[in-house]
């Protein structure tokens, strides 16, 4: 009985090896989790802090952005510069994108759209008056053609 009870010794140790391992990754696993879960809700709150910095630096910026005496006043015009600029560029890419403004809300709506996406406004798109041109100049020529035809 001697090599039955040393398989059983050698079986008995080898399982709770294996429960003090499976214990030790259990727990680092809900360390890991309790880690991760600190660590989003830390980013969130950083992240409402530095939305609640903007909109009070923009707060701060439309208060005292025609005061050219403030002591801010040559960032406030650097900002004023680059919102001309983004504005510039905003329009250039709608251009080569083939989008304008809607006139009523300011969302981007593609050339060829005859009411806006967002508040719903009609847009006078030139694009839609060209294709009213093309199409009632086609209609002129095919009746002329018809026409033509009868004529003959």
């Amino acid at each position: 009985m001697g090599f039955f009870d040393s398989v059983k010794d050698i079986a008995g140790k080898f399982g709770e090896s294996v429960e003090r391992g499976a214990k030790t990754v259990s727990d680092n696993s809900k360390k890991f989790a309790e880690k991760n879960k600190i660590k989003r809700e830390l980013s969130s709150i950083e992240s409402s802090i530095n939305n609640d910095y903007i909109v009070l630096g923009k707060a701060m910026f439309e208060k005292i952005c025609n005061d050219t005496d403030s002591e801010f006043a040559e960032t406030i015009s650097g900002i004023k510069e680059k919102n001309q600029k983004l504005e510039e560029l905003k329009n250039t890419l709608m251009s080569l994108e083939d989008k304008s403004s809607c006139p009523n809300c300011g969302a981007q709506v593609s050339k060829d759209q005859v009411f806006c996406d967002k508040c719903g406004q009609k847009i006078a798109s030139e694009v839609t008056a060209e294709v009213t041109d093309v199409v009632e100049t086609s209609g002129e020529e095919v009746t002329a053609s018809s026409e033509d035809s009868e004529n003959e």
